[in-house]
């Protein structure tokens, strides 16, 4: 290490020198971890993407510091100046300071990282990249209770943060806590579309049932919090005068839970509503 600065040390006192020589070491850290994470196929790619832009971060953060102190004496020189140039730029860059605040507190509180499912304001989505200054997700939808990718990719400021309410949906690991609701008529039998609808969530969430009991356990343990029950539960909500809905709570794995819940949904739609043999008015007269 003392070699190395001593050799730092007797560069010709060109601080543009000293700029170039820095970025391009970061440039080839980065390129040079891009590369080993490539050439580890058994972590998973979301792994590998988290580490990659922690990596891209980290390096833009040691690439300003070592600017600033490359360039400190000719700072210092303008000191004086420095208050009336930092009102100027806090006017003129106020929406790009708000985002590096929003991206602050957002280290800070942990509030998401990447692969989480997040939905800030009308945004929902799986987040798929990070910066010092936006978020991108891959948008989850249409509406709130779909849960499939549209395909779209959204870009959001991080200051969006600041002033908005932050839900993630998956905060409890491999496991969720997810919800699936049912309309059913007053007309029909609601008490037997119940027994159907929470006898089809127990048949298919059966298989990992108790690899989800023993998750929620381990998650207590660590963080000291409540979990809920992962056995599947149904409670009832008079809408109006006609409509009741049956909400089901279930404990399903993180990426499956599209699939779990059109599967308890067809289960419950062939039981509930079987095929029925055509009306006299519908066969063929001939």
């Amino acid at each position: 290490m003392e070699s190395l600065g001593e050799l730092w040390r007797a560069l010709p006192a060109n601080d543009l020198l000293r700029t170039g020589i820095l970025l391009a070491c970061l440039v080839a850290v980065r390129v040079l971890a891009v590369r080993a994470l490539a050439r580890q196929p058994q972590i998973s790619i979301e792994m590998r993407r988290r580490w990659s832009v922690n990596l891209r971060n980290a390096l833009l953060i040691a690439g300003l510091i070592g600017i600033v102190a490359i360039w400190s004496r000719e700072l210092q020189t303008v000191a004086v100046s420095l208050v009336v140039i930092a009102s100027a730029i806090a006017i003129a860059f106020k929406e790009v300071i708000l985002c590096l605040s929003g991206s602050f507190y957002r280290t800070m509180s942990k509030a998401y990282n990447i692969g989480d499912r997040i939905e800030l304001g009308e945004l929902r989505g799986r987040v798929v990249d990070i910066s010092v200054l936006t978020t991108t997700i891959v948008e989850i939808g249409p509406q709130h209770d779909a849960h499939q990718q549209t395909g779209r990719l959204i870009t959001f400021p991080n200051s969006l943060l600041l002033g908005h309410a932050l839900a993630r949906e998956d905060y409890t690991g491999n496991f969720i806590v997810h919800v699936i609701t049912v309309p059913v008529s007053l007309e029909a039998d609601v008490l037997e579309a119940e027994r159907i609808l929470i006898n089809a969530a127990r048949e298919v969430c059966a298989p990992f049932l108790e690899e989800a009991q023993a998750h929620m356990k381990a998650l207590e343990s660590m963080h000291l919090i409540d979990t809920p029950s992962v056995a599947p539960r149904v409670s009832l909500k008079i809408v109006d005068d006609e409509i009741v809905r049956l909400n089901l709570r279930i404990a399903v794995p993180r990426i499956r839970k599209q699939t779990v819940e059109q599967d308890i949904l067809h289960r419950f739609l062939a039981a509930f509503h079987p095929a029925r043999p055509p009306s006299a008015d519908q066969t063929d007269p001939s």
